[in-house]
Formats: structure tokens, C-alpha cells, sequence
């Protein structure tokens, strides 16, 4: 990919409206950071290599970029381009400039990314090496050493480009209102190519917060045991749900960074804050850092038995994330598990009485909620005309099976209900027991609503979101805790 050409053969008349126009990658070029990108990847890949990371980092900035470089395959990587940049670059190519995409990044990745942003759309690609970290001055110094000062135009977006800046004729900036240009007072920026900060929202979408209300499963147990008049246990299961939420959150952000490949090649996951760019990685390594450190400073205020709970719910969604994920059902089975634990936890903060029934019903039905997010996910692949799911072990011909093992699950759970309403427990904890049965006619209609929807392919990827954006849903969810009510007070 590299073509470098030699001084004499670039325009170097100080006043030429032709003069080079090089570009920076990371932050400029993509919505990434492709350091932090690769070793995401190699991580992803080989999780052990995380041990390797520190001993590279000894022996230089530039030798820890070789040696990732050299073990990822970028190749086929896909990537979020700043589309603004891409046109202005298209724009310098119309007007027979030579373009040059000159980074920090080691040479084997600059050189499959400008290969991924389109053929012909750079002349020349120079990247770190094994001795030489291009950022900063080094930059700066090959500029000049290859065009002459002030004999090239530059697009920056960061810190280490205020060093190249006044060595270019034309300086031209990727920011957001309070990013680089308010620090580069002393630079005229020919143009900035604005990009708006990242909104409360997105954030919120980052750490997932509509995904807490799976952690209100931590609350059944307090209400099974009766205990919502107690004052002492509602404020332990209020700080477990927190601690929970928090630390699910983290999990979420940190699979959302070992999946940013398998997500972009997803209709729907494309749109997520990382995998778009919205939020840098650096922001969500910030947040996922915080995240960890509220939960360590609630477990200090909860029972030691649910704080194992939660390392046993987070090593969980550790191996989920680094390898379940890519077994065919093991993945699914691991969801419905990880819903399972939260059960668990809840009864151990308070140490309520253990429920099998509880343990039973949420395994199926969490279950069949998996399997319905995989069809979804197959349909949706189907309709694109692919065969087979990017990072995970599925394929468009399993939709049947897992159509029949979905279904299956989903009324299971209702069989548990069913059961546990016939059971000598619900005698002794329920003023009206038969009032209970009300709730299987109820489930049943949601749970064939569900899967009937989903076959359809009008299921969102996330059951979740389908659940708490459907009406039917809600007043689902509104008559069982209405019947179950019923049951214990009249």
C-alpha cells in the first residue's frame, strides 16, 4: 500500500494551491483509536495476552504497537470513517493534490485502514515502525524532512498535533466546540471539521440503563418473603440492586468493546456509541473505570455473602464475553444464567428463603428471551441475505430448531408456575392461593404473543427493549403483579 514518492516528484512552490495534503488517522480520519482498537482485538482473541501488554510497553510506545500489529488481522476490519474528512479528501484527489495518511499507528494497520477507506483514496501511507513512534515531533520532523516547512497542508485532531500545526501551510482540525481548537489559540485553522460532544443520552446508552430493569429480579425475593414493610432489608436490597446495576453496566461497556467488528457488521449494534465512534474508547474505559469503583464502595455496605455473589456473577460474565459467547446454546444457556444469578444475589443480601420454583421459572424463561434474541438476530441476517452470524456460532438454517427449543422453554416456565401454584408453600404463604392460576392464562398469551412476533421477524434485537417498549407487555406485567397482589392481601 505504501507508494512513497521522493521529494523532487511533489509540488514545491510555496504559493501552489497544490501542495500535499496529509492526514492524521486516529480521531481524524476514524472515529477510533486504533491502539486501543487492536489490543481490544488481540485481547479479544487471545485473552492472556493482556500478562504480555506491560513487558511490550518496556521496551517503548513503538514496540508495543509493532508487537500487537503484528498479531491482529486488521485486514477485514471495519471501521467508523469521518465521512466529512473522507469528502475533503476526495475533493484534494479531484484536484490532483497528493494525499498522504500519516499516523501514529503501526504501518501494518495505517496501511489496511487506508486500503478499508477505498482504493485511490491515498498516495502514500507512512505509520510507526518498530524504532520509530510517528507522533508528535517525530511527526513533525518526517513532515517537513518530506515536503518542507510550511509546504503541506495537515488535518489534526489532538494534543500531539499542536506540534505539527505550525510547521503546515494550511491547518485544518477535527473537533467538537470544546475539543482541540480551544486549546490551539495560536493556530488560524483553515477549516474544522465540527463533531458534536456526546450527549447525557448517549452516555445512558452507553452504560445501558435500560437494562438495569433486568435487575429488579434481585427484588423477588423481598417480596416472596414478605419483607417490604422492613425497613432495614428494602435499604439492603435497594444498594444490592444499585451495586448490581453498576456493575452489569461495566460488563455491558466492556463487551461492547471486545465486540466492536462482530457489532458493526450488525444492522442494529452499528448504532451503539462505540462501535459508531460517538464515544471515544478512551471515555468508555473512563466510565467502565468509575463504574467498577462505585461498586467496590457499595459492597462495603452489603452482606459478604452476596458481595461473592457478585464476583461469581462477574467472573460469569467474563468467561460469557471472552469465549461462551461463541458456543452454539452454551451462549444462550450463559444468559440465561447470568438472569438466574441475579435471583440469587438478591436472596442472599437479604437472606431470604431459597425458592426453587424462582430458580426453576427464571431459568426457562430467561432461557426462551435468549434464544428469541438470537432468532431475531438470524431473521434479521436472513432478510440481508447472509448465512452465517458474525461472532457467534449460528446459522440461518438453525432458525427452525431454535424456534421449537424457544417455544418449548417459554411454556416450560409457565409449567413451573403452573406447579409452584400447586405446591404446599403457596398454601401457607398466600391468603387466596387459587387466585394465583390467573397467572398461567396471562403468561401463556404473552409467551406465544412473543415467539409469534418473532418468527414474524418483528422482534427488536433486544427482547428487553421489545418488553418494556410494548404496550401488551406492560399490561402483561401489570395483571401479574395486580393477581399476585390479590393473592397475598385479600
Amino acid at each position: 500500500m505504501t507508494s512513497v514518492q521522493q521529494p523532487s516528484e511533489i509540488n514545491s512552490e510555496p504559493n501552489s494551491d497544490l501542495r500535499p495534503l496529509c492526514v492524521d488517522l486516529d480521531g481524524t480520519l476514524v472515529h477510533t483509536d486504533l491502539l486501543l482498537e487492536s489490543t481490544l482485538s488481540l485481547i479479544r482473541a487471545k485473552p492472556l495476552s493482556v500478562f504480555q501488554l506491560p513487558f511490550w510497553l518496556l521496551k517503548g510506545k513503538a514496540h508495543l504497537k509493532a508487537e500487537i500489529a503484528s498479531r491482529v488481522d486488521f485486514s477485514k476490519a471495519r471501521l467508523p470513517l469521518n465521512l466529512d474528512v473522507v469528502e475533503h479528501i476526495k475533493g484534494a484527489r479531484e484536484e490532483g493534490r497528493h494525499v498522504v495518511l500519516v499516523t501514529g499507528s503501526h504501518q501494518l494497520l495505517a496501511d489496511a485502514v487506508a486500503s478499508y477507506a477505498g482504493a485511490g483514496l491515498f498516495d502514500e501511507v507512512q505509520g510507526s515502525s518498530e524504532d520509530i513512534n510517528l507522533t508528535n515531533t517525530r511527526k513533525r520532523d518526517w513532515l517537513i524532512e518530506r515536503f518542507g516547512e510550511n509546504n503541506f497542508d495537515y488535518i489534526g485532531n489532538d494534543t500531539d498535533d499542536l506540534n505539527v500545526w505550525p510547521s503546515a501551510h494550511k491547518a485544518y482540525a477535527v473537533s467538537s466546540e470544546q475539543g482541540i481548537v480551544s486549546e490551539a489559540k495560536t493556530i488560524e485553522f483553515e477549516k474544522v471539521f465540527n463533531f458534536e460532544t456526546p450527549s447525557v443520552r448517549e452516555y445512558l446508552s452507553l452504560i445501558r440503563i435500560h437494562q438495569w430493569s433486568k435487575n429488579g429480579l434481585i427484588l423477588v425475593p423481598l417480596f416472596l418473603d414478605k419483607r417490604f414493610t422492613d425497613s432495614s432489608a428494602v435499604l439492603t436490597i435497594f444498594l444490592a440492586f444499585l451495586a448490581m446495576s453498576l456493575l452489569a453496566s461495566a460488563t455491558y461497556i466492556l463487551n461492547d468493546m471486545l465486540d466492536l467488528q462482530s457489532d458493526r457488521r450488525n444492522t442494529t449494534k452499528c448504532k451503539r456509541v462505540l462501535a459508531s465512534g460517538r464515544v471515544s474508547l478512551m471515555n468508555g474505559f473512563t466510565v467502565m473505570g468509575g463504574l467498577f469503583f462505585c461498586v467496590l464502595f457499595l459492597m462495603a455496605f452489603l452482606p459478604l455473602s452476596f458481595n461473592i455473589m457478585l464476583l461469581v456473577y462477574l467472573v460469569a460474565t467474563l468467561a460469557y464475553s471472552f469465549a461462551l459467547k461463541e458456543h452454539v446454546i452454551l451462549d444462550v444457556i450463559m444468559l440465561a444464567t447470568l438472569h438466574t444469578l441475579r435471583v440469587i444475589a438478591g436472596t442472599l443480601a437479604i437472606g431470604a428463603q431459597w425458592s426453587f420454583w424462582l430458580l426453576a421459572f427464571s431459568m426457562f424463561v430467561f432461557m426462551s428471551l435468549a434464544i428469541a434474541k438470537r432468532v431475531s438476530e438470524l431473521i434479521n441476517l436472513q432478510k440481508r441475505g447472509k448465512e452465517v452470524t458474525s461472532g457467534r456460532d449460528y446459522h440461518i438454517s438453525d432458525i427452525p430448531i431454535l424456534l421449537s427449543m424457544g417455544t418449548s422453554t417459554g411454556f416450560i416456565s409457565v409449567l413451573v408456575v403452573a406447579l409452584y401454584i400447586n405446591s404446599d408453600k403457596v398454601i401457607e404463604m398466600y391468603h387466596i392461593p387459587m387466585i394465583l392460576w390467573l397467572v398461567c392464562p396471562v403468561l401463556m398469551y404473552w409467551m406465544g404473543r412473543v415467539w409469534i412476533i418473532t418468527a414474524r421477524g418483528q422482534m427488536h434485537e433486544d427482547p428487553i427493549v421489545f418488553v418494556m417498549r410494548d404496550r401488551i407487555s406492560r399490561i402483561a406485567v401489570g395483571l401479574i403483579i395486580m393477581v399476585v397482589a390479590a393473592a397475598m392481601l385479600l
